[in-house]
């Protein structure tokens, strides 16, 4: 029996003269003993002379050596489609900006960790960089965005002044049912954010119960249909909270089953 130095050494030689490999395929190469063969790679990864995919092939990782990222793309066809096209807008782009995103695309690109790499500014904005880009040429984006931002925001501020009780009038329509459900549940504001106005809001409440108050993670979403995406990004934004989702919106049949699968409440106000 070969010696497990000598089998490791096999191993990165393996993957160094074919690229991104298989589990399966290393397994055969040093005799087909798989559960062998991974607990050696466990090793070379722990040791970082091996590096391991976050994306699978039919449930297993891609294991690679350092230089060889730009041949992991040859994987990204086993990303399910959302993963695929975020995958797609990302190395157009380059760089994405988290808010800018539509709620199924800030899940997807959760999940694709091999090619996108999470970057947050002083601020604590959240942005996107395709793995292989340049840090210089990020910055240099992101700037671009955040003067671009700036420059939208002063021509809203020169455009004509709103009355301010329009103004609140306006910021309040999708606030006040949704405190009066708080109030006729008994229900205690612990915490409000509001995502988008009058669109979207976060809530940290306490719901009395026989045995206390229970916290939970309340997502408001002005939207006519609501789909698993919907129910998936807030269950990820939860801080391990139970979630209770409220809208005017229908749920689709997938978010009835994830709604029923992960123990989620969801209310129509």
């Amino acid at each position: 029996m070969q010696n497990p130095l000598e089998l490791s050494e096999k191993i990165v030689d393996f993957v160094k003269r074919n690229g991104p490999s298989l589990p399966v395929q290393l397994s055969k190469e040093i005799g087909g003993n798989l559960l062998f063969a991974g607990a050696i790679m466990s090793e070379l990864v722990r040791s970082r002379k091996l590096k391991i995919s976050s994306l699978k092939v039919g449930g297993s990782p891609v294991y690679y050596v350092e230089g060889q990222e730009l041949k992991l793309q040859d994987y990204s066809k086993y990303l399910n489609e959302k993963e695929r096209e975020i995958f797609g807008i990302l190395k157009e782009k380059k760089v994405l900006q988290d808010n800018k995103l539509e709620p199924w695309q800030r899940v997807a690109i959760r999940e694709i960790k091999d090619f996108a790499q999470m970057l947050k500014t002083n601020t604590g904005e959240i942005f996107w960089k395709w793995y292989l880009t340049d840090l210089n040429d990020v910055e240099k984006i992101i700037k671009g965005a955040v003067i671009k931002e700036k420059k939208e925001e002063e021509k809203i501020v020169k455009s004509p002044k709103v009355p301010e009780t329009q103004v609140k009038l306006k910021e309040n329509i999708s606030l006040e049912f949704i405190k009066e459900y708080f109030i006729k549940k008994n229900i205690k504001v612990l915490e409000e954010k509001m995502i988008k106005k009058n669109k979207e809001m976060d809530y940290r409440i306490d719901i009395p119960s026989e045995v206390g108050n229970i916290k939970f993670f309340v997502k408001f979403k002005d939207k006519k249909n609501i789909s698993d995406s919907d129910l998936i990004l807030a269950r990820s934004q939860s801080m391990r909270l139970p979630v209770l989702f409220l809208s005017k919106g229908k749920l689709s049949k997938k978010a009835k089953d994830y709604i029923e699968k992960n123990y989620m409440l969801f209310e129509n106000v």
